[in-house]
């Protein structure tokens, strides 16, 4: 029928051939995986962004407590070092309040 050296090119093509199919499927799989990763990647980058945005926020949000909180504080501090000596060694029971830390309830 075939001669040996037919039969061996036969099988050898025909191996070959099967080995250039998995090669195929293989290079498939691995483009999938690779176009999963890089939505992946994206999703990731887009989240970080936020993520930078949320924290630039925040530390904004903070910066302005903080300077509120410093405004508030001194404000009080005023108060309390408007009130006079006679105010402060004055019996406190027998006392109405000092009209400034009235004024500094009242805000």
């Amino acid at each position: 029928m075939f001669s040996r050296l037919t039969q061996i090119l036969i099988v050898v093509i025909l191996g070959l051939c099967v080995a250039l199919w998995f090669q195929f499927q293989s290079i498939s799989n691995l483009k999938a995986k690779n176009t999963t990763q890089a939505q992946i990647i994206s999703q990731q980058s887009e989240s970080i962004k936020s993520l930078k945005q949320q924290e630039e926020i925040n530390r904004q949000l903070t910066l302005e407590i903080s300077r509120l909180e410093s405004e508030s504080r001194s404000k009080s501090d005023e108060a309390i070092n408007s009130i006079s000596h006679d105010e402060k060694s004055a019996d406190a029971y027998n006392a109405s309040a000092p009209r400034s830390i009235v004024e500094f309830l009242r805000q």
